[in-house]
């Protein structure tokens, strides 16, 4: 049986056909890999070789016509120089296997004894062939590890086991400046830098005991004496026993990767120095730096916006650039490149800047320049004498830079806010009453504390602030702060209340925000409302009270009333008397009464939902519902405010009632008397009745609208009186309706006061009003 499963091709050749046939089928029948042909003569094979056809092994006999076997060899060989290659020779001919030894045959055997033999013949065979595939392998894999390490785009250098350099690439020549002879026969030390010597000694030691040293980056020197930095990748090759025979180190030269690697983290640790200034002028002052020393680019300078002279200023500069363009500028708007930047906020990368049109100065001695823009802060240029100076990784490097300086330069502007902020709060904070203020950063800490009541946590404005709710506070209250203050720094406005140590608390939060609409830090007004609440408690039960009372009136006011009403109706068919005029002027005083009364208890102060009213038509539809005769309205208004209608309206009936009721005096001109429109297009008003006692006018004021009219005006001294509930000068009055007045206004928000009209009558002045927008 085949041990290894592949094909065996061998030509066997012997003049005498039927021995050669006998012996190649007991060759295949010995390993059934076998595939033997058989040839008559060295020559017939030597022509089967010549054909391309692929043979494995040769086994020859010594005499065979015209060619020997030895002549046989020998053409073989010439050919194919590691074919193996077995000879038959006949007993005795001991001479002939020595000749064919020499000649480089592979094996041989004695015919006579072995070649029956075909198991001995087959082994010889399958041994011979191994080899030379073996040989044949192992030289390929010899051929392809040279054609990669030629070919390599790394460096390769192989080391014998003592670490003594015998090969080098092109690759590595070009590395490291030295030539393949110049390298051999030397150790790593030619190549390896002081301050890498102990790194790379323990790498190879490492290597040697088989334990590690796969991977190193070490710092190297070249033939020139320049220094570089070269990652390395490491291989050992063992023999069979384990042994360290070859290394074989790829390397290559990662100086620009481990500069940039370097630059990259002294840029992040200069950022932690950029962030810890605390003025404009010193963000500047650190980029610059940071720029020159960190990422080598000599010539740079921060310009920052002036507010005050609307233009870019030089902050930073450094020497070089100094040195080169003398003193810097002052880019006022649209007349440089930089401002250019600025405006769009767009990096600028310019190859050649002298050739830019708008550049600030058309002889300019830069060559490459970047423009970076810091926000609404300013700008930050970079520059070069040479064009095209500066590749990507500079363009990407200068961009971190000044993001960085962009950011320091905003959280110098918010914590400018913030401190006048808190300037701006102190004194309401620090004096404010029946509660407290906080002012809170983004970190929930308290930057401002103030007020009475910061004694009900123990503690003053000192001890507050630096702290935050849940230094203060139990868990359960200062959660709810917590998620109320977050909401205010997102831009929200929340009211809620809370009760500690049995006080109760209303606490309003709400963003603080800088000019720009910039959200600084967030408000907590913090007032205590137990006293309101229990007030408001009262209220309530009063209100209670108020609607029994209403009940009251309603009901068991009323009905008596109406009774007596039927009865005096039925008394003046049965007779006719002065006293029955009496009883129904007391009657209509007792309605009017009720009346108030249940407008005083059940709509109080409240007011409904606010709409656009056209104030001239309200007054109008007042005027058709309350008893006018002998009265005129003059209409001196096109205003449209905002009111609850039917409260509005109101107002206004109890007005004109007031005037019409309070107003007339004697021997007024009559309506016809007067013109019907006056100068100004106003519209005047009468109503059926010819004769005219009293004119009421309804007008605009700058923030609200009056009532007045030209009657016997308001006794001396009572224009504050006369809204007191009780209040009349008319025997007939209740003393209820002008206080209606005041608590409807109070409602809507407005004041309402009492003066002499132009004409010596009463004008009620309503003020504070809300137009709406026409």
């Amino acid at each position: 049986m085949s041990a290894s499963g592949e094909t065996v091709r061998v030509l066997y050749v012997d003049d005498e056909p039927d021995f050669a046939d006998t012996v190649a089928a007991s060759l295949e029948r010995a390993d059934d890999g076998f595939v033997v042909e058989t040839a008559p003569s060295a020559a017939a094979a030597h022509d089967r070789l010549a054909e391309g056809v692929e043979i494995d092994c040769i086994v020859s006999d010594h005499d065979t016509p015209a060619i020997d076997g030895l002549a046989f060899l020998d053409a073989v060989r010439e050919d194919h120089p590691d074919l193996p290659f077995i000879l038959c020779t006949d007993a005795g001919s001991e001479g002939i296997a020595s000749r064919a030894i020499s000649a480089g045959v592979t094996d041989y055997l004695r015919k006579d004894e072995e070649t029956g033999r075909c198991t001995v013949l087959a082994n010889r065979i399958r041994s011979a062939v191994d080899q030379y595939r073996t040989r044949r392998e192992l030289e390929a894999s010899q051929r392809r590890l040279s054609l990669f390490v030629e070919q390599s785009p790394l460096g390769v250098l192989e080391y014998d086991s003592e670490f003594v350099i015998v090969g080098a690439n092109d690759a590595a020549e070009e590395i490291l400046g030295y030539s393949e002879a110049e390298l051999q026969g030397e150790t790593w030390e030619k190549i390896v830098a002081d301050s890498s010597y102990e790194n790379v000694d323990a790498v190879t030691s490492a290597l040697s005991e088989g334990v590690g040293g796969y991977h190193s980056v070490d710092e190297n020197v070249r033939k020139d004496g320049e220094h570089i930095i070269c990652e390395w990748h490491n291989r050992i090759v063992t023999d069979d026993d384990g042994d360290v025979v070859a290394v074989f180190s790829q390397f290559q030269d990662v100086t620009d990767r481990h500069e940039r690697r370097r630059r990259i983290e002294a840029l992040h640790e200069a950022t932690r120095e950029l962030m810890a200034a605390s003025s404009r002028e010193a963000v500047a002052d650190r980029a610059v730096e940071t720029a020159r020393d960190v990422l080598g680019l000599r010539m740079n300078s921060v310009y920052l916006y002036d507010d005050d002279v609307g233009a870019l200023v030089p902050a930073a500069t450094t020497e070089d650039a100094l040195d080169l363009i003398g003193e810097p500028p002052t880019y006022e708007p649209g007349e440089s490149l930089s401002w250019d930047a600025f405006q769009s906020g767009e990096v600028r990368v310019y190859e050649d800047v002298s050739s830019e049109p708008g550049r600030y100065n058309p002889d300019t001695a830069f060559g490459a320049e970047i423009i970076l823009p810091l926000g609404d802060h300013g700008v930050m240029y970079v520059a070069a004498t040479e064009t095209a100076a500066f590749d990507d990784a500079d363009v990407t490097l200068a961009r971190t830079l000044a993001a960085n300086a962009e950011e320091a330069l905003s959280r110098i502007e918010r914590e400018r806010t913030l401190r006048e902020s808190q300037r701006r709060y102190r004194t309401l904070v620090e004096n404010f009453p029946d509660g407290a203020v906080f002012l809170f950063d983004d970190d929930l800490q308290y930057v401002l504390a103030g007020g009475t009541e910061l004694a009900s946590i123990d503690g003053s404005a000192a001890d507050v602030e630096g702290v935050g709710p849940y230094d203060l506070f139990p868990a359960e209250i200062a959660d709810e702060l917590a998620h109320n203050y977050r909401e205010a720094l997102s831009g929200e406005s929340n009211v809620f209340e809370q009760e500690y140590r049995g006080t109760q608390y209303r606490i309003q939060t709400l963003p603080v925000r800088d000019g720009d609409g910039e959200i600084v830090s967030g408000i907590a007004v913090s007032q205590n409302v137990t006293e309101h609440n229990r007030r408001e408690r009262e209220l309530a039960r009063q209100n209670e009270r108020l609607e029994e009372f209403a009940s009251v009136v309603s009901h068991d006011l009323r009905n008596p009333l109406n009774v007596a009403e039927g009865h005096l109706e039925l008394a003046r068919e049965e007779c006719e008397s002065e006293r029955l005029d009496a009883v129904e002027r007391a009657h209509e005083r007792m309605n009017a009464l009720i009346d108030d009364l249940l407008t005083l208890a059940r709509e109080g102060d409240e007011v409904g939902s606010l709409e656009a009213v056209d104030l001239a038509a309200c007054t109008e539809r007042c005027w058709r519902n309350v008893d006018t005769t002998g009265a005129r309205i003059e209409l001196r208004t096109d205003r449209t405010i905002r009111a609850d209608p039917s409260r509005l309206q109101q107002l206004l009936e109890n007005l004109v009632r007031n005037a019409t009721e309070h107003g007339p005096v004697g021997d007024r001109p009559r309506a016809d008397d007067r013109e019907e429109h006056d100068s100004s297009g106003n519209r005047p008003r009468a109503d059926d009745s010819e004769d005219v006692d009293v004119t009421v006018t309804v007008g605009d004021l700058d923030d609200g609208f009056y009532v007045a009219d030209d009657g016997h005006g308001i006794p001396g001294g009572d224009q504050t009186d006369v809204f007191d509930t009780g209040y009349t000068t008319s025997e007939t009055g209740t003393g209820f309706g002008l206080s209606i007045v005041e608590r409807i206004a109070d409602a809507h928000g407005w004041s309402i006061r009492a003066v002499e009209s132009e004409t010596g009558g009463a004008r009620f002045e309503i003020t504070g009003v809300e137009f709406a927008e026409e």
